[in-house]
């Protein structure tokens, strides 16, 4: 059931991308039904990136928005099946997020979050407009995915990398005009949307991207939050900054109410193979950059199970937080903001930042 038997490998080998998902060994050996499945070593979805590079070749957008168009219409169709069957008194089929049974207390995340707030006062301290937004969304994710923490962890993550893709077209656009040049800047808000791509690439190979709504609902939320982004980044960085510390901070939170009210079960179920070859297996250049305020390879987090993995993007999130304030002090008081391995090896500034420095 793991391999999609014949069919599925003659589907592989002939350059079909086979997208499947399957309940953890842990929890169930049953696949969804009607569906290919290729699973990790752990029974949880494949997800590996050198092969994504092999079958999603680059097309004209014609080509990769038909593909997206007729994928997602078949999701469509198919989870519109399944909301009429349940009618008809069947019985829903489950993706792996739903038959694992997590659960996420709305009103400790609430808790948590106002405990912060008096500490830091960041919400007050923020526009009208920032906190409405903010306020507004928090109450909109409790009530559209209640009981549901990895599909809403997953939209999350998706939406999470729409402010480095923000900072970085328009910093790229600045430097293209000859406006600006502070390449350091776009190093640190590319490794913070490299971590990020990871974060949802775990929801994934978990099944939060099951049901074609949440797919819709995120996609489309992204979109509209990086023109948000985009044009607050053109009139206010320091907002932008600060907007993004908003998010992650509740992401932060929210994560750790979450490995902590499932602590037992996560530490049950082994780590999805992404994880590990993020944390563990990968290069962890990367990883390093993103983490402005911390010494250079001082995080080398274990990723035994599945609590391992979501303790460690806690941790991802509360650096992301640091770097996100250290990005605000440097638009409001020109403290430079610097990698760890910038810090570690004292690279010279005057080659850095060239257009910073004064000629006699």
């Amino acid at each position: 059931p793991l391999g999609g038997g014949l069919n599925g490998l003659r589907r592989r080998n002939q350059g079909v991308r086979v997208c499947s998902r399957v309940v953890p060994t842990a929890v169930a050996k049953t696949p969804k039904i009607g569906e290919f499945c290729e699973a990790d070593e752990h029974g949880f979805k494949h997800i590996n990136l050198r092969e994504r590079k092999k079958l999603n070749k680059p097309g004209s957008a014609l080509q990769i928005g038909g593909k997206y168009f007729m994928r997602e219409l078949r999701g469509m169709y198919s989870q519109l099946s399944d909301e009429v069957n349940v009618l008809l008194g069947g019985r829903r089929r489950l993706s792996i997020s739903e038959k694992l049974q997590f659960t996420l207390d709305d009103e400790k995340v609430r808790a948590m979050e106002a405990a912060r707030e008096e500490e830091t006062q960041l919400l007050a301290s923020s526009s009208f407009i920032s906190r409405s937004i903010y306020q507004c969304t928090c109450i909109f994710l409790d009530f559209v995915f209640v009981n549901r923490p990895i599909p809403r962890f997953w939209l999350l993550e998706t939406v999470a990398r729409m402010p480095y893709f923000a900072y970085l077209s328009v910093l790229h656009l600045y430097e293209s005009f000859g406006w600006w040049h502070v390449s350091e800047l776009r190093k640190i808000h590319f490794a913070e949307d490299w971590n990020e791509l990871h974060h949802l690439l775990i929801m994934e190979a978990l099944g939060g991207d099951a049901l074609w709504s949440d797919r819709f609902l995120a996609n489309h939320a992204a979109v509209v939050y990086f023109w948000i982004l985009v044009i607050t980044y053109f009139v206010s960085p320091s907002t932008s900054y600060k907007f993004s510390e908003l998010v992650e901070n509740h992401a932060a939170d929210t994560y750790e109410q979450f490995y902590k009210e499932n602590e037992e079960l996560l530490k049950t179920i082994p780590a999805p193979d992404i994880a590990k070859q993020y944390y563990e297996r990968g290069d962890l250049y990367m990883f390093d950059v993103f983490q402005t305020e911390s010494p250079l390879g001082s995080r080398r987090p274990t990723c035994d199970n599945l609590y391992d993995v979501f303790v460690n993007i806690w941790g991802d999130e509360k650096e992301h937080v640091k770097t996100m304030e250290a990005c605000s002090d440097y638009t409001n008081m020109g403290e430079l903001v610097q990698s760890p391995h910038e810090r570690y090896y004292g690279f010279n500034d005057d080659l850095l930042y060239p257009h910073e420095t004064e000629t006699e």
